[in-house]
């Protein structure tokens, strides 16, 4: 969202971007209230969305996308194509039972089936079907992961996994976001400042917390000498 925002502003009257989505939703597994403040700004932004549609076809200056059994070709100046993850080779590689989708799977307890003594964690393990995929999941999961891995090998019980949703922030162009999670929900500067303040809360050190501090501080200041030259 953040991407598309930010090309439609470089843009401005010079073109139009478009949004290509295979789905009838965009961010189908946001929550709602995430989803609508997406809308709003892409639409903010003049940013035209293509529900279920595919792209059939891409050459060096023209796209096909195809929209049921109808396929248009549309001249283009640049295409940017995002895709989900996709587990390692050398994951898949490894002697250990896999999913349909190379994924290892793993119980409760993290715990690779029928191989107790290899936890799995992250994008590359399945455990329970309603779990996401994202990063706060696998924080959690580490956490239970280093506790049962010494519970393992001092022969005390280990825990199971129960992830805690704390919810989802998105960026949405300059200084402009969404955050909804723990019975909160902000859109705008205020949901912009709250979510840097939670990633600086994230990072390991406090070096990397001032580095990046100073970082978020300065480029203004940057952008602002930037445009009097």
């Amino acid at each position: 969202m953040e991407l598309a925002c930010k090309l439609a502003d470089r843009l401005g009257d010079r073109g139009r971007l478009r949004l290509i989505d295979r789905g009838t939703e965009i961010l189908e597994d946001a929550p709602k209230f995430n989803q609508t403040a997406s809308k709003e700004a892409l639409a903010e932004h003049n940013v035209w969305i293509d529900y279920e549609t595919e792209v059939a076809a891409l050459t060096e200056n023209t796209i096909s996308l195809k929209y049921k059994e109808t396929v248009d070709e549309l001249p283009v100046d640049l295409v940017l194509w995002t895709v989900g993850t996709a587990i390692a080779p050398w994951v898949e590689a490894l002697d250990l039972p896999h999913t349909d989708r190379g994924q290892l799977p793993t119980n409760e307890q993290l715990q690779i089936i029928d191989h107790p003594q290899i936890f799995a964690l992250g994008d590359v393990a399945q455990g329970k079907a309603d779990v996401p995929m994202t990063a706060q999941v696998a924080i959690q999961q580490a956490d239970v992961c280093a506790w049962n891995i010494r519970a393992l090998i001092t022969e005390k019980p280990l825990l199971a996994f129960n992830f805690f949703n704390l919810g989802e922030m998105l960026t949405l162009g300059e200084n402009n976001a969404t955050l909804s999670g723990l019975g909160v929900e902000l859109e705008g500067n205020l949901a912009h400042i709250a979510r840097r303040l939670v990633y600086l809360y994230r990072l390991p050190t406090w070096q990397h917390q001032l580095n990046v501090g100073l970082n978020w501080m300065v480029q203004p200041l940057v952008k602002l000498l930037a445009n009097q030259d």
